[in-house]
């Protein structure tokens, strides 16, 4: 079954091309409120998926966020110019990872969240 994600932040590396390539439905969310809004019907994705920008919320504010109304997965991709504390992601992708390889770790993440037993 297809994923529908939540991207938060910019795509800087045209990685919502490559996860619709990939099968994925992608909803873009550029602020706090509308991603408080979708998070209130979090039935509609399996994952947060979040950028890090250079003028971005910070991060620690979209994870209690999302942790206050969810329990979507939060997957972080990081961008290697800021040095930022990740605590409360459930997988961090550093930005010269190949497509093909966070592709997984994200389906993994997804997976282990739909199925709690798979540990």
């Amino acid at each position: 079954m297809p994923a529908r994600v939540f991207h938060f932040g910019p795509d800087d590396c045209h990685r919502l091309m490559v996860l619709e390539s990939a099968g994925y439905s992608v909803q873009e969310c550029h602020c706090l409120v509308e991603l408080r809004r979708w998070l209130a019907d979090s039935a509609r994705a399996d994952a947060l998926l979040v950028t890090e920008g250079d003028d971005e919320v910070p991060l620690q504010d979209i994870v209690s966020l999302v942790r206050t109304h969810s329990s979507l997965p939060i997957i972080l991709f990081r961008n290697p110019n800021m040095a930022r504390e990740d605590a409360g992601v459930d997988l961090v992708v550093h930005c010269l990872t190949a497509p093909d390889v966070w592709l997984n770790d994200v389906e993994a993440v997804i997976e282990k969240t739909r199925d709690p037993l798979r540990a």
